[in-house]
């Protein structure tokens, strides 16, 4: 008799599914600090994105296209704005520092989104790679009608701020077609307008008389240029004359002590005192327009009869003080 015996074997292996590569991003929100519009409205800042792979398809590349929209402050991509209520600023977000490539997005179909090709190195089977690459944001000057607030603009959602990517071989997918993998970023733009004010003066000149038998009368200009809407005061200093006050100011000869007595208005009717707040003489009072235009205020100067000093040069100064 025989025997036959039969074995069965019965191999088993697992298929593992591999993978794919799966990409995350960062963008770092913008922040332009403080501007000061009557100075000087320019501003500048940046921000970088960073997109990180890692998975188990053997590629030897990433590219990662990364869309910024217009942000909540509109819907221009040149300029972009950020909001303080209705006032808009003006600002734009560029690839590169000199500010001549705007970012922009897949869906614009004028200002392209940013390529940014990852290079992977695969250590047992798994593919890793990260690059960082650098934004700059640019607020232009000559933004004159700004009113003191903070400027918000926000990306958030896909059509905002978007990073879509693909692994490939030898030819990367171009960015304005690339849906694949979607992924949502957010970031912020944002400013601070503050009030601000500029100041500058002319010389007030008597001429020159012999007897102060009459009355002698001259101006001068105060050119102001403040924040739209920014309130602030002037005042004048009593002057550097011995015992003078905003109600009794003097002028004191070159090379002696000998003065001659003078007054400052805020009206050609010589009937407002200009000073600071004592005696009686207040400072001028006024609102910023914000048209980047000095706005030109006349001192009006006045010397009254009196007994004629020594003759000579005689001179004060007087300190001009903007508080807003």
């Amino acid at each position: 008799m025989r025997r036959i015996a039969l074995f069965f074997v019965m191999l088993i292996f697992f298929v593992t599914p591999v993978r794919a590569q799966v990409c995350t991003a960062s963008i770092s929100s913008i922040n332009f600090g403080s501007i000061a519009p009557a100075t000087d409205s320019s501003a500048s800042a940046s921000g970088s994105v960073t997109v990180s792979c890692s998975g188990f398809l053997l590629t030897p590349f990433v590219r990662a296209c990364v869309s910024i929209g217009t942000g909540s402050g509109g819907t221009s991509y040149a300029p972009r704005y950020a909001l303080n209520g209705a006032s808009t600023l003006a600002y734009n977000l560029y690839v590169d520092s000199a500010g001549s490539t705007i970012w922009g997005s897949r869906r614009s179909g004028t200002y392209a989104a940013v390529a940014i090709d990852i290079p992977l190195t695969i250590q047992l089977g798994t593919a890793t790679g990260s690059r960082t690459v650098p934004f700059y944001g640019r607020v232009p000057t000559g933004q004159t009608t700004l009113v003191a607030g903070t400027y918000l603009s926000t990306f958030a959602g896909a059509t905002q701020a978007e990073m879509t990517y693909q692994a490939y071989v030898l030819t990367p997918p171009d960015c304005s077609t690339l849906a694949a993998n979607s992924k949502a970023l957010s970031f912020t733009v944002s400013a601070n307008v503050i009030n601000d004010c500029t100041l500058a003066a002319t010389n007030i000149n008597f001429g020159t008389a012999g007897v102060l038998n009459g009355t002698l009368a001259a101006t001068g200009t105060l050119s102001v240029s403040c924040t739209s809407n920014d309130a602030y005061s002037i005042a004048l200093s009593a002057g550097s004359g011995t015992g003078a006050s905003v109600a009794d100011r003097r002028m004191t000869r070159s090379g002696g002590s000998e003065q001659v007595r003078y007054q400052l208005y805020q009206n050609a009717a010589y009937s407002t005192p200009w000073g600071d707040g004592t005696s009686g003489a207040m400072p001028v009072t006024g609102t910023g327009t914000g048209t980047g235009v000095s706005h030109a205020i006349t001192v009006y100067a006045r010397v009254l009869p009196q007994t004629t000093p020594s003759a000579g040069s005689y001179t004060d100064t007087i300190i001009a003080t903007i508080t807003y």
